[in-house]
């Protein structure tokens, strides 16, 4: 019995050690993601910024080709409602727990102001960085967004103060 035991024992470890998955999906904080879909971002934004004034086309266009290309991704049907929903969404997955949390606010217009701090897109482009300013992701940012918005039916303003950027959406 006790060999017949020890066998099944065997048997089940060999199995167990053999059968561990070659290629397993990685378990992350929700800080490790937020660090690695940073550093993407910073590496298309920055280095394509870079690139672009490189040769002799503003941040501002950049942002207008990256829109372009990206403003067919968004679900057209969902409009107004599903650009302010996806802005929110997007400018999120940028923020920490630490950062300031996002503000919205509904106008009796129905337009929707979203207001972020400043210093949680300071510490990404900082002073000094030789790719890329904070005024140029900004620029890259406007033109980014103006191609989706106008997709989605809206309008977007994107208004950058000393302790705020502030997104104000429109339906057109």
């Amino acid at each position: 019995m006790k060999k017949l035991l020890s066998f099944a024992i065997c048997l089940i470890f060999i199995c167990h050690a053999f059968g561990q998955e070659k290629y397993a999906i990685p378990e992350r904080t929700p800080e490790q993601k937020h660090q690695r879909t940073l550093g993407q971002f910073w590496a298309v934004y920055a280095a394509g910024i870079n690139f672009v004034k490189s040769q002799g086309i503003s941040p501002y266009e950049y942002g207008k080709y990256i829109g372009n290309l990206f403003a067919s991704s968004w679900n057209k049907e969902n409009g107004f409602e599903g650009f302010v929903n996806g802005t929110i969404f997007n400018w999120e997955n940028f923020r920490t727990d630490a950062d300031e949390p996002l503000a919205i606010k509904e106008k009796d217009d129905g337009s929707v102001m979203i207001k972020l701090s400043v210093d949680t897109w300071k510490k990404y482009f900082p002073e000094g960085n030789p790719y890329a300013s904070f005024k140029d992701a900004m620029d890259c940012m406007q033109g980014t967004f103006e191609p989706i918005a106008d997709y989605m039916g809206c309008s977007v303003n994107q208004e950058v103060t000393e302790e705020s950027i502030i997104y104000s959406i429109k339906k057109k």
